[in-house]
């Protein structure tokens, strides 16, 4: 895995493969989102060295440590950016989503798991498996959990085979797809 300092390469694979997820769709179909959305909140994480590209470009995961706050970067610059291409319906869709996974964002020391992707050619391919490998090894080695929010029903058979159990479904609205919330307890390291 390669790790990632400026995130221009992971975010033009992101938009990639979140060209299908319900609930970035939920908030807005316009082509630019997914870009301006990855633009702004990806750099949040890469200061914290565990953004990964696989090596020959095909996926690209960010995790945020266990002694890592999340903190969002909340301009006016920003918002006015994300109301540019959400709209109004997209923009409260948008800061509601926003509001519910930080409401329920566990409060104990935990790897988080923000974003993950393949490109849509490499799915299946054993990517998305080789950029979990490195943080869920270091959350065994350290004794420490991992949480995530996982947007689309047929990724929960892909998180299950890496030990994530859901433990609680939620919609940011009545109109929005689930959000399934993962743990994963840490193995024992032999």
């Amino acid at each position: 895995m390669q790790v990632q300092r400026d995130g221009q390469k992971a975010i033009d694979i992101l938009v990639r493969a979140f060209h299908d997820d319900p609930v970035m769709n939920w908030m807005s179909t316009n082509p630019d989102f997914q870009r301006t959305f990855f633009d702004i909140t990806l750099p949040v994480f890469l200061p914290h060295g565990l953004t990964y590209i696989e090596e020959q470009g095909r996926g690209a995961a960010a995790w945020l440590g266990p002694d890592e706050k999340l903190h969002w970067p909340v301009t006016a610059g920003n918002l006015w950016r994300m109301f540019k291409v959400c709209g109004l319906r997209g923009f409260t869709r948008f800061g509601l989503s926003g509001l519910a996974t930080a409401k329920f964002h566990p409060g104990e020391p935990h790897y988080y798991l923000f974003l993950i992707g393949a490109l849509p050619e490499c799915k299946g391919q054993g990517i998305g498996s080789a950029l979990m490998a490195h943080v869920l090894r270091k959350c065994d080695e350290e004794n420490l959990p991992a949480y995530l929010e996982n947007s689309k029903q047929e990724n929960l058979a892909f998180y299950r085979g890496h030990g994530f159990d859901v433990v609680d479904q939620i919609r940011f609205a009545r109109s929005a797809p689930p959000v399934w919330l993962m743990w994963r307890e840490p193995r024992p390291v032999r």
